[in-house]
This record gives structure tokens, C-alpha cells and sequence, in this order.
């Protein structure tokens, strides 16, 4: 990763893209919410940073002025930006009769009917890591779980699985910095679902029930009621997004969850000790560890809580900020197991909010708990200060070596 000019001040030199935010971001964002809740930036061809919960609320809900065109803000000027991730970069009307045929492959039903499989899936993970007294639990367990629920649920071999990987960190990690490792992933995805839809045409009515399928036969709902098919672009848009959706944050929110246990001893003996704490641990983990700030495009010249923000420029809503806004929580600094006013927004905000939190929920239950019982006893293997964080617009901790203890 090439060598970055260092911020000057956070405030009106914004870097997101730093190995300085990827470490410090929650101290950074802290900072801003106090004397600069709206933060700009002259790299990335101009870009603004909402760190207020109401604010990013507001601007979430805003799709006229904020358009979700573009989802992120990187070294690629807003004209270059072609990519058409349907549903996610289209905007209301257009946006609720593509996002609306997907929504039951991601119900509470579809997902407590997938639990067993992965299950099974983050058994034999354990049983992969074994007797080992080290283990590193992001590459050896959080990274992979994910990237096989979603190769299950594409329908395609487990062997696919280091690709998947692949493709997701030149998306949204290196490929936020070096566009060509961007370029290459992009073209590569939509060649591989290419693919796949056209394997399942030719095979009828024999063809596989999975997440491919599904889009392939999906009609999008118009507003007078009628429906038409999915274009061939928004067949591949769909499953590239839930490709993206589906791997890298719920990974990203495990390893997290992993890293904050091995470094908290008392949290770690309380979950282990009251598992019935499961179900509020997991949303106080996705507060804390929020993994996702996403952009918006600006239509037109507006305001953000008064500070004036310019047309084609592009604003950065951080989720992870509005979660540990003091506004809204109780001591948001302090992860709380049994949390019960959690009104968290890192499934996001507005339409575009994540169809897949169900999906997440339970991987992220599932594989907790499937690792706490196996691994009751652990602690971090090198300085907190050593793990490093991914830098883009999914943070999660790229590495968590792991001491099992007896």
C-alpha cells in the first residue's frame, strides 16, 4: 500500500483510507462529533464526513439530495464511477421493486431454516483449528465462515471460497487505494455470475434452489402492481451486492467480537458463564464495532446541520459514529453485554438498511457460540496495539492471534 500524505487535521483533512483511521477511527470520529460534526476533506476530489447520529439519520433518509449512485467515497473521481450494484446504488422509486423479490430469501424463516447447515459449517472450522494452542481467529475462523454460508447459498463448490475472499478485499480494501486491483475484481465478479445465470437458464427447471436461481426468476414489483423480470444487469448487480454484503461485514463484526473477548477477560467468563446474555451481547457488539460507513452522492447544493455541502461532491455517513454518539447511548464508550436500550444503526438507515441482518444475526450467534463452547478460554497472543484494521469502508480486525488456554 502506497505511502499516504499524513492528515493535518481531521476536521478539513479527513483520510478514511488511512492506516491512522483504520486504527484510531473511533477515537477519531469522537473527536469530530464535538467540534466538527461535519467534516470535509479536499482529497478524494472533495468529500464530507457526518459523525451525528440525527445528522446521518436525516441525510440517510434524504434520497433526493443524497443519492445512493455512488456508495463510496475513494481515489476514483464521481464521473469514473460506473458500477450498478442493484438494488443498493438505486434510489426510491426505482429502488423498492428490485430490493422488495429478495427480501424473503432473507426472512427470519429462510434463516432459521439455514441455522443447522451453518452449524455444521462452524463445527468443522473448530474441528480445523483442533488441539492448537495458537489460532489466529479472524484468518482461521471469522474469514471463513462467512465466505462459506454465502458459497452454500450461491450454490457453487467450497473451493470458490479463497476467490470469494479474494474479490471482497479488492473491492472494498486494497481496491479502495489501487483502482486497478478495483477494476479487475469488479469485472471478474460479474463475469463469475455471469456465468452462473446462465448455467441455470440452461438448466430449466433443474436447475439448483439457491441465490442464483432465485435471482434469475425474480419479477420486479411495479408500482401499479404488475411485475417484469430482473434486467440482466440487475440479476448480476443483486448477487454481486449480496456477495459483498454477505462476507465481508458479518466477518469483519466476528473477528471483532473474537479480538474483544480475547482482550476482556471478565466479558468473556460472563458470556461463557450466561449464555441466555447471547441475544443482547450480539446487537452490543454490533454497536460497538459497527464495520460500515458508507457514502452517498450529492445532488444538489444543501445543508447537513447547517454546514453547506456542494453538489458532485460525495459525504460519508459513519454508522460506527452514530452508534457511540453519547446522544443517544448511555456510556457508548463502554461495550455493555446486557445492553437494553440498543437501538443500534449498523445495519444502516433508511431504505437501503441491510436485507441480510437476519442472515448476520445468526451467523454471528452461531458462530459465537459455537466458538465459546469449544473454546471457553482464550486471550489475545500479541499487544492490542499490534492487531491491525482493515482500511476501506468495511473496519474489521485483519488479524487475531489467539492463545487457547486450558
Amino acid at each position: 500500500m502506497s505511502e499516504r500524505p499524513p492528515v493535518a487535521d481531521w476536521a478539513t483533512d479527513f483520510d478514511h483510507l488511512s492506516e491512522e483511521w483504520a486504527a484510531d477511527g473511533p477515537e477519531i470520529m469522537a473527536d469530530l462529533r464535538e467540534r466538527c460534526p461535519v467534516a470535509h476533506t479536499e482529497r478524494f476530489y472533495g468529500a464530507y464526513l457526518v459523525t451525528r447520529h440525527d445528522d446521518i439519520t436525516e441525510t440517510a433518509r434524504d434520497t433526493d439530495t443524497f443519492s445512493s449512485c455512488i456508495t463510496a467515497v475513494n481515489t476514483n473521481h464521481p464521473d469514473n464511477i460506473k458500477l450498478d450494484l442493484s438494488p443498493i446504488t438505486l434510489d426510491p422509486p426505482e429502488h423498492g421493486p428490485v430490493r422488495r423479490p429478495l427480501l424473503p430469501s432473507f426472512s427470519p424463516k429462510a434463516t432459521d431454516e439455514l441455522e443447522p447447515t451453518v452449524v455444521a459449517m462452524a463445527e468443522r472450522l473448530l474441528d480445523d483449528i483442533g488441539d492448537a494452542k495458537l489460532t489466529d481467529g479472524a484468518l482461521d475462523y471469522a474469514q471463513l465462515l462467512p465466505v462459506e454460508v454465502m458459497g452454500y447459498l450461491f450454490g457453487v463448490s467450497a473451493e470458490m471460497g479463497p476467490t470469494f475472499r479474494r474479490w471482497v478485499d479488492g473491492m472494498l480494501k486494497e481496491g479502495q487505494i489501487d483502482l486497478d486491483i478495483a477494476r479487475v475484481a469488479s469485472r471478474e465478479v460479474q463475469e463469475f455470475f455471469a456465468r452462473q445465470l446462465d448455467e441455470r437458464e440452461q438448466e430449466g427447471d433443474e436447475a439448483p434452489d439457491d441465490l442464483v436461481t432465485m435471482v434469475l426468476n425474480a419479477q420486479a414489483e411495479l408500482s401499479d402492481s404488475s411485475t417484469r423480470p430482473f434486467t440482466r444487469k440487475e440479476r448480476i448487480g443483486a448477487l454481486f451486492v449480496l456477495m459483498l454484503g454477505g462476507i465481508d461485514t458479518t466477518w469483519s463484526t466476528l473477528g471483532s467480537m473474537l479480538f474483544h473477548l480475547g482482550t476482556h477477560p471478565d466479558d468473556l467468563k460472563r458470556l461463557v458463564d450466561e449464555p441466555e446474555l447471547m441475544p443482547t451481547a450480539i446487537e452490543e457488539f454490533l454497536r460497538y464495532y459497527s464495520p460500515v460507513t458508507i457514502a452517498r452522492y450529492i445532488t444538489e447544493d444543501a445543508e447537513i446541520a447547517g454546514c453547506p455541502v456542494s453538489k458532485g461532491e460525495r459525504v460519508l455517513l459513519a454508522y460506527p459514529s452514530a452508534n457511540r454518539d453519547p446522544a443517544y447511548f448511555e456510556n457508548p464508550d463502554e461495550l455493555i453485554l446486557d445492553r437494553e436500550n440498543n437501538r443500534h444503526m449498523a445495519f444502516g438507515v433508511g431504505v437501503h438498511r441491510c436485507l441480510g441482518s437476519n442472515l448476520a444475526r445468526m451467523e454471528l450467534r452461531v458462530g459465537l457460540t459455537a466458538w465459546l463452547e469449544r473454546f471457553p478460554r482464550f486471550e489475545l497472543a500479541v499487544d492490542p496495539g499490534d492487531v491491525k484494521w482493515s482500511v476501506g469502508p468495511i473496519r474489521g480486525p485483519r488479524s487475531v492471534p489467539l492463545r487457547i488456554l486450558d
